[in-house]
This record gives C-alpha cells, sequence and structure tokens, in this order.
C-alpha cells in the first residue's frame, strides 16, 4: 500500500497530528455539511461496523475533512470533492435519488462501478498522469483515516496494549526511539 499513497497523505501522516475537537465541536471545513455527511456514508461502506466498530464510529470523515484542509493542494481538494459531486450526480442519473437514500444494493453497487473505473484509470498511462482517480483517494483516506484512529488501532487491529493508556498523539520529542 506504501506505494499507492499520494504525498499529501504521507506529509499528513508524517506532519504529526494535533488534538481534534471533540465529537460535540466538529464542524467540517474543507467540505460541506452535506459533503461529510455523503463521506461518512462512503466511508461506512469500505469499513462496515461488523463485529468491530467501523468507519463512522471511528469519525473517519473528520479524518478526511482534515487533511483535505491542511494537508491536500488546491487542486487534489478539488479532485476530490468534484469526485463526491461525481457520486451525488451518478444516484441521480441513475436512481434519480440522493446516494444516502438509495438502497445498500444500489449504493454497493455505485462503489463497486467507481472501483472498476479507477483499476481500469490506474493502469492506463494517460489516466494515471492525470492523477488517482476519487475512489482511490477516498479508500486511500478511509483506510488511513481508519486504521489510525484508536478503534482502527486497538478494536480492528491486533494491540499489544502496554501498561498505560492508548495515545495515538504524542510528540516524537517526548517518545525517542520508536519500535519497530
Amino acid at each position: 500500500m506504501g506505494g499507492a499513497l499520494s504525498m499529501s497523505t504521507v506529509a499528513g501522516v508524517l506532519g504529526g497530528c494535533r488534538p481534534g475537537p471533540s465529537a460535540e465541536a466538529y464542524a467540517p471545513q474543507a467540505m460541506s455539511a452535506a459533503q461529510d455527511e455523503l463521506v461518512t456514508v462512503l466511508a461506512e461502506l469500505i469499513i462496515p461496523e461488523t463485529d468491530t466498530p467501523g468507519a463512522k464510529a471511528a469519525r473517519v470523515n473528520e479524518f478526511i475533512d482534515l487533511m483535505l484542509n491542511d494537508w491536500f493542494k488546491d487542486d487534489e481538494r478539488a479532485a476530490f470533492l468534484d469526485g463526491l459531486a461525481d457520486v451525488e450526480a451518478r444516484a441521480q442519473v441513475t436512481h434519480d435519488k440522493d446516494f444516502e437514500r438509495l438502497t445498500p444494493e444500489e449504493q454497493t453497487a455505485l462503489l463497486t462501478t467507481l472501483e472498476d473505473e479507477a483499476i481500469a484509470a490506474m493502469s492506463d498511462p494517460q489516466a494515471a498522469a492525470a492523477g488517482p482517480p476519487f475512489f482511490s483517494m477516498l479508500k486511500q483516506l478511509t483506510l488511513f483515516g481508519y486504521y489510525t484512529s484508536e478503534i482502527g488501532a486497538t478494536q480492528e487491529l491486533r494491540y499489544e496494549r502496554a501498561p498505560g493508556r492508548y495515545d495515538g498523539c504524542v510528540p516524537y520529542a517526548d517518545v525517542g526511539r520508536a519500535w519497530a
């Protein structure tokens, strides 16, 4: 997966983290409220709640908004937001409904189409030169947001808890060398 990551995503992760607002105080910065809701639904379809919490519980939409606002270049942010608009437009054209109002089967079918198109685009040198397809960016951000969250790190992945509490945002200078 490392070779498929965008430079903005890598920069965001390596650039460190800062404590975010509490869940009650969250308001999207790079997206509208409607776009934030759409991202929440899309991310939950990619990592649904099963016997472990899904992307919604991990607040992946907030991570994506933070990345778009703080780390993505203007053209990358615009491409992502255009991709969200395309998802809504496709839902309207094919089903005459907003994406969130589609049945789970219809939502999955639309995402499968987007993924198939993304795979095809990445194998076409001309399309690949234009930048990553929307679905590739969405999936990458969803996976990164989920697996770097406390839920992803402690409930989904096998987590060997050391004595003390989980703190995913520690300045490197306080830790020193990290374990591999």
